[in-house]
């Protein structure tokens, strides 16, 4: 049974409901007692009958007493708060010298039906299961519909009892595959609603507009009135009315209901205005006001606007826009007039999204949304993501990002969406600087560039051109030199180039080159088509275009052209096809594609979820409980450990020194004797002696480790020497913000030298292990077979690191593989307290 965490260790978190508004989720206090009777008051007969099973106008004082004064153990309540009024609670009640508890919701009747008491049944079953409670049970009247599906759709297998009208219902709270995906597709629900409000907004209000030509607030005013579809507000107290339109005190002066409100306003009067929104009942905040942190607490305030359904993009954000003609949106201090398109935008810097605004514009590259989040306090691209998985018009992902708010999530998130489309991301800041978020990256599928050109260059092709079958471009010149400079990018970007075996030159026409495209796309062993045109005069720059984008047409293999001397942009305008300046943008772009397009075929469908047979997740927890109460991470429970999770190790004894000639003679020689309190090195002298023959080896080892190590010898491990073969190194550590990473390499004594290493996100199921270990340079020394067991192990220690937060690091050096088996030599083991318990939804923090 786990530890009880008790009420201080239940902290108040931020929830997005059904329909995308969000509201405060909270322990129940004893102070709540008004609040629980006002609450109970405004519900319909109903709704009361259906919660207590009889009429109930009231709750007594005893009542209430009971219902609010819990230990979080034995008994649990939670609240749910929107604009300092209640609007959900739910409880548990332990069942006496059980294992399980009672379950009970209530809903206000005017919130019904935006998933709240699944949100609130989630948030229970977490505090149930650190309390060593593992089942729900309830009780609800035949009639009512809805709380049967809470409990049915919340994920759990539920059985049912019918008795005399009422349903007896109860489940497991085990986490298993099924309650997570359902518990990420109502998060992914929920999430999308909410940045649609702010997105798509029937109405919006300006607050901080102005007719001051030059100032922020009449950039912003301009850019949202420049379109008529939404209905638009100005707020100025200072005015009366701005080009004709009138000017209103305050948002709540205005009659309307107000979707979004684009705050412009100056920095001491920003909080005000926030609060004003939140009485407004505003759903969404653009804040293009830049902030002092020593001067305003925003996290404080955005935890204040989430509780009451606000949620805010910003500050110093450059607001958002969307050239679609179904939406016509431009709330956005830049002036941002794109074409119509495909891909989406979403910059943190405020600062840099005019220049790429200008860059893209230059492109002529077709937007389906840009978005600027600014110092990110609320709204993130994880939020993004969720909206635009759904958004059938958006093709391609963009992101600018200087951090990540939610590691974790952004992973779980980020590989879903690239399964769909690609998302081409630009790190800078801390987000460049921490490396294992290179590791999050080539997980999920994310393609990472290292500049807003390269993100751009990258996300026009995306836009247009299928993905690639293979790594084999061909390159259609009409000059020599070009073709050679291309075909030497390629390969140096990894690429295999094709030497098209159709002769073009410089006296070749507009129709020469079309058949030669079309020829060359028929080809099997072509995945991809780089055409270079070298205009022999600067007059014939463009002259093929035409005749190369007609033969492409609905071609299925990607294209993109090298039009030397055209510049960057599209082929011709309104053309599909990419054209660049020089060979390697474009070779760097089609390395991408071919990237993404093998993560797509391999990695792409792979579940994490794909668990290796035999693994005894109680068995192994048993096994840490013991650890951490004996203090012992020796061999011993170390090979009980990992036999749980069917990884074998070599045989080893711990015996006192005088007794390791005869555990070596058990165990059969050749055997290898470590001290238990070894010092640096692989030394006799260091406490590590190898390939001992005979029992007169193993004395004089211990001779030598007792004279040099004193009593720190007294005490051995005896280990069967394996045959020699690969050693390689298995290595999981926790990551405090992305969670355990497993890593495996060559191992051995040079381990940390060499520098061979693969790395991902744990768990990973058993065909990304083996891609791990192909990416090493062990994978030449191993034959299929042994590929596999070396690929069954990694995949079983990232499962046993990740089934088991307190295992803080496993350090595996050396696995040896040889004679076709793979046997675990030495593991470190280091234990810890952690909690990636986080099956319940929450906003990040």
């Amino acid at each position: 049974m786990c530890q009880a965490r008790g009420v201080t260790n239940v902290p108040p978190s931020t929830i997005v409901l059904g329909d995308g508004t969000s509201a405060l989720i909270r322990p129940i206090e004893p102070g709540d007692a008004p609040a629980l009777a006002a609450f109970h008051g405004r519900q319909s007969p109903e709704s009361r009958y259906r919660r207590y099973f009889s009429p109930k106008p009231n709750l007594t004082d005893d009542e209430l007493e009971r219902f609010t004064n819990v230990d979080f153990v034995d008994r649990a309540a939670l609240v749910v708060e929107q604009h300092d009024e209640f609007i959900a609670w739910a409880s548990y009640e332990r069942w006496q010298n059980r294992g399980d508890a009672e379950v009970a919701f209530q809903v206000d009747d005017g919130h019904q039906g935006k998933g709240i008491a699944t949100l609130l049944l989630e948030h229970l079953a977490s505090i149930a299961q650190d309390n060593g409670i593992d089942r729900f049970t309830a009780q609800t009247l035949g009639e009512n519909r809805a709380m049967l599906s809470v409990f049915s759709k919340a994920g759990w297998p539920v059985h049912r009892r019918f008795d005399s009208g009422v349903i007896d219902v109860d489940f497991s709270l085990d986490e298993t595959a099924e309650f997570i995906d359902s518990v990420e597709r109502r998060e992914h629900r929920a999430d999308s609603r909410a940045v649609a409000h702010l997105l798509l907004p029937s109405s919006i209000a300006v607050i901080g507009a102005s007719d001051r030509a030059g100032s922020i607030g009449a950039a912003v005013w301009n850019h949202v009135t420049a379109t008529r579809r939404i209905r638009s507000y100005a707020v100025n107290p200072r005015l009366d009315e701005i080009d004709g339109q009138r000017c209103f005190d305050a948002v709540g002066d205005i009659p309307d209901e107000v979707g979004v409100a684009v705050i412009a306003v100056p920095e001491r009067e920003l909080e005000a205005t926030i609060d004003q929104c939140i009485d407004k009942r505003v759903r969404g905040a653009i804040v293009i006001t830049v902030i002092d942190p020593d001067t305003i607490d925003m996290p404080s305030l955005v935890s204040r606007a989430r509780r009451n359904g606000l949620r805010i993009i910003g500050p110093a954000s450059m607001g958002i826009a969307s050239p679609r003609p179904d939406v016509e949106l431009q709330a956005a201090l830049v002036d941002v007039r794109l074409p119509p398109g495909k891909v989406a935008i979403s910059m943190q810097s405020g600062t840099l999204a005019t220049s790429l605004l200008r860059q893209a514009a230059h492109l002529h590259l077709g937007v389906s949304w840009f978005v600027s989040l600014g110092d990110k306090h609320d709204l993130s691209a994880n939020d993004l993501l969720q909206f635009w998985e759904d958004d059938e018009a958006t093709s391609v992902v963009t992101l600018y990002t200087e951090s990540f708010g939610n590691p974790r999530k952004f992973a779980r998130i980020a590989r879903r969406v690239s399964r769909s489309r690609p998302i081409v991301a630009v790190r800078a800041g801390a987000a460049l600087l921490d490396p294992a978020n290179a590791t999050l990256y080539r997980q999920t599928g994310v393609i990472e560039v290292p500049t807003v050109t390269a993100m751009l260059d990258t996300a026009r092709v995306f836009a247009h051109q299928p993905l690639m079958a293979g790594n084999r471009v061909a390159v259609l010149s009409n000059s020599r030199s070009p073709a050679v400079l291309t075909e030497a990018t390629l390969t140096q970007a990894g690429l295999a180039p094709v030497v098209a075996p159709v002769p073009l030159d410089w006296t070749s026409t507009p129709d020469d080159y079309h058949d030669a495209v079309r020829e060359v796309l028929a080809r099997e062993d072509v995945d991809a088509l780089l055409v270079v045109h070298a205009p022999p005069s600067t007059d014939d720059v463009n002259a093929p275009s035409e005749a190369i984008d007609r033969a492409a047409a609905a071609a299925s293999k990607p294209v993109v052209a090298v039009m030397l001397g055209a510049g960057d942009g599209p082929l011709r305008p309104g053309s599909d096809i990419a054209s660049f300046s020089f060979p390697e943008q474009a070779a760097a772009v089609l390395a991408r594609i071919d990237a993404y397009s093998r993560w797509r075929r391999t990695e792409g469908d792979e579940s994490a979820e794909d668990v290796p047979a035999n693994i005894d997740r109680p068995a192994a927890e048993a096994v840490i409980d013991e650890m951490l109460a004996t203090g012992d991470t020796g061999p011993l429970l170390a090979r009980r450990l990992l036999d749980t999770y069917g990884i074998t190790m070599a045989p080893t004894r711990r015996v006192d020194a005088a007794d390791a000639v005869a555990a070596a003679d058990e165990l059969g020689y050749p055997v290898a004797v470590k001290a238990t309190k070894r010092r640096v090195g692989r030394s006799v002298e260091a406490g590590i002696a190898l390939d001992l023959t005979d029992g007169e080896d193993v004395a004089e080892a211990i001779a030598i480790m007792r004279e040099h190590l004193g009593d720190d010898a007294s005490l051995v491990e005896v280990q069967q020497m394996l045959p020699p073969g690969v050693d390689l190194r298995i290595r999981v550590e926790d990551d405090e913000r992305l969670g355990p990473i497993i890593t495996v390499g060559l191992g051995g004594v040079q381990a940390d030298l060499i520098g061979d290493e693969v790395s991902r996100l744990a768990p990973v199921s058993p065909g990304v292990a083996r891609r791990m270990v192909e990416g090493t340079r062990a994978s030449g020394a191993l034959d299929d077979d042994t590929l596999t067991l070396v690929s069954d192990v990694v995949a079983r220690l990232a499962h046993l690191a990740s089934d088991h937060p307190r295992l803080q690091e496993l350090d595996v050096n050396p696995v040896i593989v040889s004679d076709g088996r793979c046997h675990v030599a030495d593991v470190g083991i280091r234990l810890g307290i952690a909690d990636r318990h986080e099956p319940v939804r929450r906003l990040e923090t």
